[in-house]
């Protein structure tokens, strides 16, 4: 519940971080799924999601390092609320 809390507090911010919680919050769903209903293929997708938030991870980690070391900002998208 806190992370679909946080999902809708990123509206505000650029899309990056909006897609990173909505990732983050599919593959908890995903894995409850697959646990609930004892489905290896919902586990798998629950891991493909996992897989896609890491990579949205590390595309905002390597904003903040080429802004912080002077190079120019990584594009992030706008935000859904304005």
């Amino acid at each position: 519940m806190v992370i679909v809390l946080l999902t809708l507090f990123t509206l505000r911010l650029p899309g990056t971080f909006t897609l990173l919680f909505l990732l983050v919050d599919l593959a908890l769903l995903l894995s409850l799924l697959g646990v609930i209903k004892t489905s290896a293929a919902l586990t798998h997708a629950s891991g493909y999601a996992t897989f896609a938030f890491v990579a949205v991870g590390v595309y905002l980690f390597l904003h903040g390092l080429t802004t912080a070391t002077g190079g120019r900002a990584l594009p992030l998208g706008r935000p859904l609320l304005h």
